[in-house]
């Protein structure tokens, strides 16, 4: 349901050991005091691998024992309860795991690297390594949200056609799947339920997912959309920021929804923490940045750009050198932009000697004027 930029979903996340492909969930092996690492492997598809949580497969067994214990729908053609949820849960995988495949087809279409992808109980994550430019962040976060747009696309008209019911059917209520147990029914046989529930539960990820909260995909398409004209810091401060009340707004209407009876309550309130406490990360590596390193890279940036560091020399070769010095300078300082881009996303464990070198280098320069 989203995708990781800590290289975080592409390749530089500290915990990938030796970044390889594939292996190991995020280069490690499952052990005991990880929970993150409690995955199997599905195989692999198009060089990635695909796996799945332990805790998501718990997840299904008790929905489909708890969907085989439920009374049965009241519409007259209605299936039995538990066939309609273990149809749920397969469409359901299906469509999570097709829109990570979109994420990371986003991802190497803009010249990024897109390897592993985990499925667990809040949906999907996709781990990829997109260049540090805001195109390809953008690509990479909308590419998800194309595969949904795509299904339902496909699926509505088919409906439409099919039952000549399109509103409530064809265009659904994402949040009751009332269709199904409705009076005078249309969705009388197996084909037309599976591609009811192939359009109405894409429609529901994809509204879901575009809502303007980071870290799902539509926070993470405005962070990159300022990203263009305000720089990485500013941009994903907002982000963050905005990410912070969306969570907390998710998680009231996840309790409301909890104590009223209503079901999907207890999912949301989950996704609201998980949120959160990935705002709260985000927050902390960009105080990082500010405070122990003395300057934000996009101000950094800017002052070469405008050349607010030093009066311009007037001769005509003072002038030449003057303009490699600051060719130079701009050289180096998109590389600090892009270093601390990914302290950001990973932290400073991720840097590579090179690295640290530099941003020690140019932390010196930047505090001794």
């Amino acid at each position: 349901m989203s995708w990781r930029d800590r290289d975080d979903e592409f390749g530089d996340d500290p915990m990938r050991g030796s970044g390889r492909p594939g292996g190991d969930w995020q280069g490690i092996r499952p052990s005991f005091d990880n929970p993150m690492s409690w995955a199997l492997s599905l195989g692999r598809v198009a060089g990635i691998e695909v796996r799945v949580h332990i805790v998501f497969l718990i997840f299904i067994v008790v929905m489909l024992l708890w969907a085989a214990f439920a009374r049965p729908g009241a519409g007259a053609a209605a299936p039995s309860s538990f066939w309609i949820m273990f149809a749920m849960l397969g469409i359901l995988f299906g469509i999570v795991l097709l829109h990570e495949f979109g994420h990371c087809i986003g991802c190497r279409k803009s010249g990024g690297e897109a390897n592993e992808i985990l499925m667990w109980p809040l949906g999907g994550l996709a781990y990829c390594q997109p260049p540090n430019h805001w195109k390809a962040h953008l690509a990479t976060a909308v590419g998800g949200p194309l595969v949904n747009v795509a299904i339902c696309l496909a699926a509505a008209p088919m409906l439409g056609l099919a039952t000549g019911q399109w509103l409530g059917v064809a265009i659904p209520n994402p949040l009751f799947f009332d269709a199904l147990y409705a009076q005078g029914a249309v969705l009388t046989n197996w084909p037309l339920i599976i591609l009811y529930l192939i359009n109405a539960i894409s429609l529901l990820l994809l509204l879901f997912n575009l809502l303007p909260i980071f870290p799902l995909d539509g926070g993470r398409i405005v962070q990159a959309v300022l990203w263009r004209r305000y720089g990485y810091v500013a941009s994903m401060r907002f982000a963050v920021r905005t990410g912070f009340v969306g969570a907390i707004l998710l998680g009231i209407i996840g309790l409301v929804m909890s104590l009223s009876g209503t079901g999907g309550g207890v999912m949301l309130v989950l996704i609201a923490v998980f949120g959160g406490f990935t705002c709260w990360q985000t927050h902390r590596q960009l105080a990082f940045t500010e405070e122990m390193l003395g300057f934000e890279s996009d101000d950094y940036a800017l002052s070469l750009a405008t050349g607010s560091e030093r009066e311009p020399q007037f001769s005509e070769r003072e002038l030449r050198r003057e303009e490699k010095q600051r060719q130079q300078e701009m050289e180096a300082a998109q590389e600090i932009d892009r270093i601390l881009a990914k302290i950001a996303a990973s932290g400073m464990q991720s840097l590579t000697g090179r690295e640290r070198k530099m941003l020690k280098r140019e932390t010196e320069r930047k505090r001794n004027g």
